[in-house]
C-alpha cells in the first residue's frame, strides 16, 4: 500500500548549553554537563600555536605535538596505555592553539586523566623518539605535497604574508629539519609543561569532580600569559599576481585564488561565511555551478575563510584540466565580481539560513562536537553564548546583509593566484589573463 510522505514539521529550536567555569590553581576549566553522554571529551588548550613560533624554530609546536604521543615512557607508549581505559589520545596544532586531549568513558575518566596529565606535563621526549617523529613529519610533508591541491595551499602563505605565515604550519621541510630534540624540550618546558592552559570537559559529569580534575591536569603550572596580536606584514611585490609551481608534464592544474581577510574578532561570521557559502561553500554555489555544471572543467570548486586571531585568508580552490586553467581563473573572478555587483538571490539567502540553523541539534549531538565549539571559544576569546549568537545572526540574515558582505569581504583586486601545473604550457595563457605578473617556482625552492 502506497503511503504519502508526512509533511515536515517546524525545525526544532536549538540553544547551546551554557558552560560552567571553574578556576583551579593557574588554570581554568570550561565544562558542559550533558546528562546521559557517557563518552566524555577533554581538551587542554595552550595559546602557543604556529603563529607565535620564533622564525628560527618554525614547526616546533607541530613536532612537539607529535612527540607527546610517545608518552611518559617513550617509544609510542601512550596510546596502548590509554586504550586500557577505553580512552583515545587527541592532539593537534593550529595557528592559534596547541590542543591536547582525550575521549574516554566518563566512568574511566579519572584513571585516563592521570595518564593524560603525565603525557602533557612529563613526557619522556627521548631524543631518539623526537628525531624519529621529525623524520616522519618530513616524509609526510613531501608525501602530502604530492597532491597538487595540497601543494597549492601550502604555497599560498608566502604570497600573502611576510614572517611566520609565509611558511607552512609544520615548518616547511628546511626549517623543520633543523629542529633538534633540545629545541623541542625547551619549547615544551616553557610553553606547555609550565603553563596551565584551559581545560574543556564535556560529558555526563554527575560523578566527576571538576576541581580534582583540574588539580591533576594543571598541577602547579602558571597561568597562561596574555597573547599580544599584531597584524602580519604583507609580502614584498605587486598584487594581484600569479605564481606557477612547476610540475612538468602535468595534465591537470590545481589552482587557488586568495586574498587576505580580517581576523576572527573583526568578522561578522554569518555575513562573511554566508557570502562564502553562496560563492563556493555549497554544491549549488556560484563557482560549482559555473566551473563544474556549465563549463565541465572540474569535479568541484569551493571557497572558504580561514580566520585567525591576528588576520585571515579567503580562498577559492579547484582542480581542472591544464588547458582550461586560465579560463578557470578568469571565470572564478567573474563570479566574484558578479556577486559583488548584482547581489544574492532569495533562494541563496534561504539556503544559507537553513543550512546553518536547521541542523544544529545534529551538529552538536556529540561531546566531541560540543568540545570543539568550546575550544574555538577559548582560542578566540569568544563569549560562552557564541554558538547562539551565530545562530541568531543567521536567522536574521537579510539579502542586504549578504550584499554588503560581498563588497566588504570579497576583494578580487587584492587576489593572488597559485597554480600547480606544467609551467611551459601555463605561463603564456596565465599572463594573457591580465591578472598580474607571473612567477614560476619549483616546489623544492619555495621554503629554502
Amino acid at each position: 500500500m502506497q503511503q504519502n510522505r508526512p509533511d515536515l514539521g517546524a525545525p526544532a529550536s536549538f540553544t547551546f548549553p551554557k558552560p560552567r567555569r571553574v578556576t583551579v590553581g593557574g588554570g581554568t576549566i570550561v565544562a558542559l554537563d550533558v546528562p546521559g553522554q557517557q563518552l566524555a571529551s577533554l581538551r587542554l588548550v595552550h595559546p602557543f600555536g604556529g603563529a607565535v613560533e620564533p622564525l628560527d624554530a618554525m614547526g616546533v609546536s607541530a613536532l612537539t605535538s607529535e612527540a607527546l604521543e610517545d608518552g611518559p615512557g617513550g617509544n609510542s607508549s601512550l596510546a596502548p596505555a590509554l586504550e586500557r581505559h577505553g580512552a583515545e589520545w587527541i592532539a593537534r596544532v593550529n595557528w592559534d592553539g596547541f590542543i591536547t586531549g582525550l575521549d574516554a568513558p566518563t566512568n574511566r575518566l579519572g584513571e585516563a586523566v592521570h595518564l593524560f596529565a603525565d603525557a602533557v606535563r612529563r613526557p619522556a621526549l627521548n631524543p631518539d623518539d623526537v628525531v624519529r617523529r621529525r623524520e616522519q613529519l618530513l616524509e609526510r610533508f613531501w608525501l602530502d605535497a604530492s597532491s597538487a591541491s595540497t601543494l597549492a595551499m601550502r604555497s599560498l602563505g608566502g604570497q600573502l604574508f611576510t614572517g611566520r605565515y609565509a611558511t607552512p604550519l609544520a615548518g616547511g621541510p628546511v626549517k623543520l629539519a633543523n629542529i633538534t630534540p633540545e629545541t623541542v624540550a625547551r619549547f615544551h618546558a616553557d610553553s606547555i609543561a609550565s603553563v596551565a592552559g584551559t581545560l574543556v570537559v564535556v560529558g555526563d559529569l554527575a560523578n566527576v569532580d571538576l576541581e580534582e580534575l583540574g588539580r591533576i591536569v594543571f598541577g602547579d603550572a602558571a597561568r597562561a600569559p596574555e597573547r599580544q596580536t599584531t597584524e602580519p606584514a604583507p609580502p614584498p611585490g605587486d598584487q594581484p599576481r600569479v605564481l606557477i609551481v612547476d610540475r612538468p608534464g602535468s595534465v591537470q592544474s590545481a589552482l587557488v585564488i586568495a586574498h587576505r581577510a580580517p581576523s576572527r574578532s573583526q568578522v561578522d561570521l554569518p555575513r562573511a561565511e554566508g557570502i562564502g557559502e553562496i560563492l563556493g561553500g555549497m554544491f549549488t554555489s556560484r563557482l560549482n555551478m559555473e566551473l563544474r555544471e556549465r563549463l565541465g572543467y572540474t569535479y568541484g570548486a569551493g571557497s572558504r575563510f580561514d580566520l585567525r586571531r591576528d588576520s585571515g585568508v579567503f580562498f577559492m580552490s579547484t582542480q581542472v584540466e591544464a588547458g582550461t586553467t586560465a579560463h578557470s581563473v578568469t571565470s572564478s573572478l567573474e563570479q566574484v565580481n558578479k556577486l559583488r555587483d548584482q547581489g544574492v538571490t532569495e533562494d541563496e539567502l534561504s539556503t544559507v539560513r537553513e543550512s546553518n540553523t536547521v541542523g544544529l541539534p545534529v551538529t552538536y549531538s556529540t561531546a566531541r562536537a560540543m568540545a570543539g565549539a568550546l575550544v574555538d571559544m577559548v582560542v578566540h576569546d569568544l563569549p560562552d553564548d557564541n554558538v547562539d549568537r551565530i545562530r541568531a545572526g543567521y536567522e536574521k540574515l537579510t539579502a542586504e546583509d549578504l550584499n554588503t558582505a560581498a563588497v566588504e569581504y570579497l576583494r578580487p583586486e587584492e587576489a593572488v593566484v597559485v597554480v600547480v601545473g606544467d609551467a611551459d604550457s601555463l605561463r603564456e595563457p596565465l599572463a594573457k589573463t591580465g591578472v598580474g605578473p607571473v612567477e614560476v617556482r619549483t616546489p623544492e625552492s619555495l621554503w629554502s
